[in-house]
Formats: C-alpha cells, structure tokens, sequence
C-alpha cells in the first residue's frame, strides 16, 4: 500500500496516480505524499545548430572535467561541424540533434485543485535553457490552470512541455535560427548527444556492406565521414590487414564508390586538372573506437605522417646515416600526441615549400638565413644545402655536385632514372612488376601511363593507348614482364613450375615409364592407335587404301617419339646426362611404337624391368 493509497478520496492522490500510471519513470517523494520529479526527454524534430560563443581574451578559461565516455576533439558520432562559410567555422557551430533533459518537480498544496495553482520548478543540467525561457514556462503552468478553470492540470502542463521541447523550447526562433550558448557547455553537450545517438543506434539492426548479413548495432560502426555502417569484425579484419600492409590509404570508408566526386561533364579531349584531394582516411580517434588495437593504431598514424612526408618535396632529411629523420617543418609538425593531435591541421597542399634543384645554379638556393635544419629524431644541426653540420651564415656553401655523390646513392639515382616512372600528381617513383601500362600511384591514386608519365582519365584510362596521335599508341602491353628485371627474370615469371608439371597416374604405365627415366610424359598421340594388322576385317575394309594408311600411321608414331624426345631434353634440362640403362621390356615396348603395333604390347613385359 502506498502513501497515496492513504488518501482515496483526495484529488491529489487520484491524480498523481494516473499521472505514474501514464509515465512510470516518475520518482514520488517518500517524504511527502504530493511531491514528485519527472525528467522529460528534449529531442527537437529538426536538429539544432547551437553556436559556442568564443572564449574572451581577457576572460580566463573554467577548468573542466572531460567525460570518459568520448573524446573532446573528436567530431562525434553523429553531430557536424558546419562548413556553410568560413564564418561559421570561426564561430564553432555544431548540430545537435538530442539536448539534456528538462527536470520537472512538481507540488500539489493544500486547496489543489480549486483554490490553489500547483507548484512547478524548471531546471536543466547542465544549464542549457536560459532563465528568461525558464521563467516563461513556469508562468505558462499558471496560466494553463486558470484557463482549464482551476481544475486538474498536470497532465496538461506535461504535455505542453513536451510539446515545446519538439521545437527546443522556441530558442532558436529567438536567436534567429542559431541557440548561442557559453563555450563552458561545449563538452558537456556534445557528450550527451553522442551518448543519446549511441543509445539508439545499437537499438536498431543493419545489413554490413561487407559480410551482407544483419547484425544489431552493439556490434556495428557508423563512419562519422560519411554515416555508412559496418560491422565491427569487417572493419577490424579491413584495417588491421592495411595496416599491416602499409596501405594507410586503403582505411576508408568500404563502400564501393563512397567519396567519388560526380563526373563533370567536358569533352573527351580534356585533360584532367589537378586539384587537392580531400583525405577520406579515418582518424586515430575513430579507429579506436571501432575498436583496434592502440599498437595498431600507433603505427598507422607513423605510416600516414610518413607517407606525407615523403610526398612533400621540401622534406630534408637528417644527413647521419644511423638518423635520417625528417627536419623540423611548419606544414608537418611532429605531434605532441599523435593519438589525438590532428595531423592534417598544417598540411596545406598548394603552398610550395622551399624546393631547389641540388645541381642548379646559386640563384635558385635558399639565402643563407633560411639553411639551417634542425632533426626532430636527434636535434642535429645541418645545412640543408651542403648537409654538412651547422656552419653558420657567414659561411659560403654549395650543394653536393655528382663527383662528390657515393657509389651507393649514384646507383640509386640511376637505378631511378631507368626502371622507374614518376607519378606527375606527387612525383613518387613508381615501378611496374608485371601487367599493362596503366598505373595507380600509391600515395596519391592518381591514374598515369608508365611509358610517358601522363595522366589518365579515371574513367577511361585506356583512351590514352588508343589515340592514333599518341606516342603510346598500342603500347599497353609494353614490358608485360615488369620493368628493372632481366629476361632470364621475366621469363621465370611466366614459366610453369616443376611442381605444377609432376603427377602419378598408375592407370598409364607409359606415363609410369617416363616419370621413371626422369623425363616428362610424352603429349597425347595425335592419331588414334592402329588395330593389328593381322586382322581380316581390317585388311578387308582398308582396300586398296592399306599402303597410304600404314605410311600414315608410321608418320604420326614418329612424330610421337620426337615430341616425347624434344620434352625429356626439357626435362634434363642442358646439363642433364641420359639415363644409363636400357631395361628390355621398354626397348620392346619402343621398338613396337616406331612400327605402329603398340597394340600387341603386353603391360606385364616391365615386370621384368623393375
């Protein structure tokens, strides 16, 4: 029995009744009898664009604590950074679509309801409404009681809170579309929403891309790039197979054509233009959440900054030969933290860093003032020009001419020169193993011909090799053996090996034989054996023809026995030695083959042999 049961016959106890009977999630207050609380959900029908107000510079920053359930530099499971304009990138704006409950307390006095109005208290926490909005609903408590003539009026009040919260309380109508909240709020709101998004994403059910089977959502991601889904083992078993590879560009999203831009349309002599790709990689936040492990991650994040390095052009590298690291640069800081520091937030692609040509003149070298370089693995000094230790400003140098280059990096650079083809998007050196002339490049995915370094078209890259005007004209073919290996080398790639030629078949003692004496078997006659000679029937249906046919026959059994002679030298191979023994039943057996009378061979004549 409850505490309102003690009070049948009070309004206010029918009431709360009926009201616990529609929410049950409402808490009564054990200390009095007409007291209780109730947390409405505040979900907008259309997500809201909330504004973080920017931090004043004399205005000193609020020490908070951030949630453990997701990263603060993380874009979120389902909130977006807007990027309408620059403007609104400057001012933080980010779209929400759950917000902090609003907490109703309510009191029924005495005299409820004909004589005095209930009690209500509003509050949010964090504090996300605005008092003058707090106020206003409180006031519509009142007002709804005296409008329903004083009577019972917290079903009513209920519902016209959660009919507000549909539209956030009516808070971005008043500040023009956009909420503006204190910058203090930031992580606490975006905590909540990705919890919230969470909450209901593992309650739905979704097909992977992948396996194609439905799996429930405590076991699937959604890529916060571009929202496809996935289960958790594919993705795992995708990336960490990348990444161990050293295919940092292949963690991606995995859905067949995500993040392809639609093709423009333009004539068919157009050449491609270069323009800066947009990295669709996942970030190291969001590969552990999917969850991989921190090793894993660890290394795909060194593997992607080396990747970048290596791209640029004005990378200059420690000259200690146990060292060679990159020097300290502007566009590719070396990250504090590379779990958590953004390490695309300085990579801006179309300013040119200090590049010049080692074997150029004077005027193209960097000033003295601009040599220097400092390693970000050991803190050695260099002169990026002569790569010699720090000699000063006052001092005069030169880059290394070719006399002055080891026998090492000479082969290097001439290996270069003749087996490889650089990519024109990155200029990576790229080198072919096997297969046609249309490339990919693997750093950059530009599309090339290996012959003359041109792009090509992405959706028809074979255009190039049919244009009659074009130097590569029928050439997509060219050096199907890959590029920098010998011809013994290409050929070995297309040579069937041993294993592949060695079989057992017990049913063919002729096969038998020749496995035995090392050689292969002999290729399947070309004409049907030949019945006996003896026979009538044969010398009567053969007529005056018999001579032709036994010239025939003796033709074609020759031609057996070169074919299987030409394939035991291959076999041997140059080196090889005969075999020194002659066993009778096989010279038989041979003999009847040169006469076209293998029929009257008897299999059991090699008994003896063995």
């Amino acid at each position: 029995m409850t505490e309102l049961d003690s009070f049948p016959e009070d309004e206010r106890s029918v009431e709360l009744s009926s009201i616990a009977a529609i929410y049950p999630e409402i808490k009564l207050d054990p200390s009095s009898p007409f007291k209780a609380s109730l947390t409405l959900p505040v979900k907008p029908s259309a997500p809201l664009r909330v504004c973080f107000q920017q931090q004043s510079e004399t205005e000193f920053p609020a020490v908070l604590t951030p949630p453990t359930s997701v990263d603060a530099n993380d874009p979120g499971f389902s909130f977006k950074t807007g990027d309408h304009d620059s403007a609104s990138l400057n001012r933080d704006i980010h779209t929400l679509s759950h917000l902090p409950p609003l907490c109703l307390e309510i009191e029924l006095p005495q005299g409820y309801p004909t004589e005095e109005a209930p009690t209500f208290r509003l509050e949010t926490s964090p504090p996300w409404l605005p008092p003058s909005v707090l106020l206003g609903l409180l006031d519509d408590g009142k007002r709804l009681w005296e409008e329903c003539g004083k009577d019972l009026v917290v079903y009513t009040y209920i519902d016209h809170l959660q009919q507000l919260g549909e539209s956030a309380f009516g808070v971005g109508d008043i500040s023009g579309g956009e909420v503006q909240l204190p910058r203090e709020l930031k992580i606490a709101l975006l905590d909540f929403n990705n919890k919230a998004e969470r909450e209901r994403f593992e309650e739905e059910t979704f097909e992977c891309g992948v396996c194609l089977e439905p799996k429930k959502g405590t076991i699937c991601h959604r890529l916060v790039l571009c929202g496809h889904v996935f289960c958790v083992p594919c993705l795992q078993d995708f990336y960490n197979t990348c990444i161990t590879e050293g295919d940092v560009e292949g963690v991606k999203c995995l859905a067949p054509g995500c993040g392809k831009e639609p093709n423009s349309a333009s004539s068919t002599d157009a050449r491609p233009k270069k323009r800066k790709k947009q990295d669709r990689t996942l970030s190291p936040s969001e590969l552990l959440q999917i969850p991989l492990e921190q090793e894993t991650v660890q290394r795909y994040v060194f593997l992607k900054r080396k990747k970048k390095l290596e791209a640029d052009k004005s990378t200059v590298y420690c000259p200690r030969q146990w060292c060679q690291g990159a020097a300290r640069s502007k566009r590719h800081p070396k990250p504090v933290d590379p779990m958590t520091d953004d390490l695309d937030a300085s990579d801006d692609e179309d300013e040119e860093g200090p590049v010049f040509d080692p074997l150029g003149e004077e005027a193209q070298l960097p000033p003295m003032s601009e040599r220097v370089a400092i390693c970000e693995d050991c803190n050695y000094a260099f002169c990026c020009v002569c790569k010699k230790g720090w000699h000063g400003e006052l001092v005069r140098c030169f880059p290394r001419r070719e006399a002055e280059l080891s026998a090492e990096e000479k082969a290097t650079e001439e290996y270069l020169r003749m087996y490889t083809s650089a990519c024109p998007t990155c200029d990576a050196p790229c080198q072919k193993q096997m297969g046609c002339n249309h490339m990919k490049c693997f750093k950059c995915d530009t599309h090339f011909c290996y012959l003359c370094s041109s792009w090509l078209c992405e959706d028809n890259p074979y255009r190039h090799f049919n244009d009659i005007n074009s130097g590569c004209f029928n050439r997509l073919w060219d050096l199907e053996g890959g590029d920098g290996i010998n011809p013994d080398g290409a050929a070995a790639l297309h040579r069937v090996p041993d294993e592949l030629l060695d079989f057992d078949d017990g049913s063919d003692d002729e096969d038998l034989v020749a496995w035995e004496l090392g050689r292969r078997p002999p290729p399947p006659a070309p004409v049907p054996p030949r019945v006996n000679n003896g026979a009538a029937g044969g010398n009567r249906h053969r007529g005056n023809n018999a001579n032709d046919l036994d010239a025939a026959g003796r033709a074609a059994a020759a031609e057996r026995q070169a074919q299987a002679r030409a394939m035991a030298e291959v076999r041997r191979g140059p080196d090889g030695e005969p075999p020194q023994v002659r066993r009778p039943g096989l010279q038989r057996f041979l003999d009847l083959v040169l006469n076209d009378r293998e029929d009257e061979w008897d299999s059991d004549e090699l008994d003896d042999d063995f």
